[in-house]
């Protein structure tokens, strides 16, 4: 079987850290089918090199292998920041149709060398779009995944973003969620949908990854790790806040963050506030492996996002056997059992965090029989491994659909 992968947010060579979950998830379907990507990616002009932010737009090349992965790389007039992500929230018809008039051409050449059987793509508005586009041309069927809460809640309320969620989702052949809350939603707004919950994954690191020694700096330590963007619905102030109620209890425990953006002074701002210089650590953006190793080295892991679909990094944790700390309205709350493999707290809230991280950094007992049982969840449930063979389920499906017709 051929599939033509259509995702936007994926690393390029030039941006390695964006949608690693996406390349991972790549790399697992083209162990079972035969696989081509097609990434669009914003086209800014070249004269716009002066500006150090646009030079790794600019410098994306027209193809890529990342690893058996091959990747080709569409410059397209979409480009998914504000105001441009802002003015076309509302209805996403205006900018999308534009995309597809920049890149319908060679798109429909990729189709015609790479000869795919079906499409799948991430995110209704983006991919979802160019795919029932396509669909429309070629007759072939599409499958999307959906990853973020806002993007299908916000149909409710706004009705031309409604409408063109509609046409795309009335001839997908499968539409899936990354959690129930929502595949909830999808039931809701659009109930004529066949949607369904698929969980993210991760491909398991190997195992040499994991039983490096700690760096000298860390031993004797109780490492709390964390790991996201620098965003307001991540919570790291709030995260930061929570240890400091509580680490004067544990004098040899450490907060460690890997990410970076927009809002680093605010997370700045939070480590001077409670005086955790020499307590918290900023690790800036680091490579994926290296994420891993970090993993490996702490006792626990937490990262309290709010409005959080599914994320990846709370599973790659879990996999090399840390409890975890993540929200109740989270997706990871449908696997992870409060108590069990790790720790639910409500929203935004900086006493459910403090007692969470007080109650893992005080029991080694409870972080090892939690960490334990994470590690079980994601071997047996939650690899990409598992993702993929229900993937390939749907993918013949919708060629039998298709024969049928």
């Amino acid at each position: 079987m051929r599939v033509l992968f259509l995702a936007s947010y994926f690393p390029r060579p030039t941006i390695p850290l964006a949608g690693t979950w996406a390349l991972e998830q790549a790399k697992a379907l083209s162990a079972l089918v035969d696989l081509e990507v097609a990434c669009c990616t914003p086209w800014v002009p070249v004269a716009f090199g002066v500006i150090a932010k646009a030079r790794p737009w600019i410098q994306v090349p027209p193809v890529h292998c990342w690893d058996r992965v091959t990747v080709r790389y569409y410059k397209t007039l979409y480009y998914p920041i504000p105001p441009f992500s802002t003015w076309s929230f509302p209805d996403p018809s205006r900018q999308m149709s534009l995309a597809w008039l920049s890149v319908r051409g060679r798109l429909l050449t990729a189709i015609a060398q790479f000869r795919p059987d079906v499409l799948f793509c991430h995110h209704t508005a983006v991919n979802g779009y160019l795919a029932s586009r396509l669909s429309s041309l070629t007759g072939l069927p599409y499958v999307i995944t959906d990853h973020d809460f806002g993007e299908i809640a916000q149909c409710e309320h706004l009705p031309r973003r409604r409408a063109f969620f509609e046409s795309i989702l009335r001839r997908a052949h499968r539409h899936l969620c990354v959690s129930r809350r929502m595949e909830t939603d999808v039931r809701r707004i659009f109930p004529f949908a066949a949607t369904e919950t698929l969980h993210n994954g991760i491909n398991l690191p190997p195992q040499e990854r994991l039983v490096v020694p700690r760096p000298p700096e860390l031993r004797d330590r109780l490492v709390v790790f964390s790991s996201g963007m620098f965003t307001e619905r991540k919570g790291l102030p709030l995260l930061i806040e929570a240890f400091a109620r509580v680490s004067h209890r544990y004098p040899t425990a450490v907060l460690r963050i890997a990410g970076d953006g927009r809002l680093r002074p605010t997370v700045e701002a939070a480590i001077s506030q409670h005086r955790l210089q020499d307590r918290v650590t900023l690790l800036g953006l680091v490579p994926h492996e290296d994420v891993f190793r970090e993993m490996a080295w702490c006792d626990l892991f937490a990262l309290v996002s709010w409005n959080e679909p599914f994320a990846t990094v709370h599973v790659e944790a879990m996999g090399t056997g840390k409890p975890v700390v993540a929200c109740t309205d989270s997706g990871i709350a449908d696997v992870v059992q409060d108590g069990v493999q790790g720790l639910l707290v409500p929203p935004r809230s900086v006493e459910g965090a403090a007692a969470a991280l007080d109650r893992l950094l005080g029991s080694q007992a409870d972080r090892q029989r939690m960490g334990d049982h994470a590690r079980a969840l994601v071997h047996g449930h939650l690899t990409w491994t598992v993702n993929t063979r229900r993937l390939l389920e749907i993918f013949e499906d919708s060629l039998a659909a298709r024969s049928t017709r």
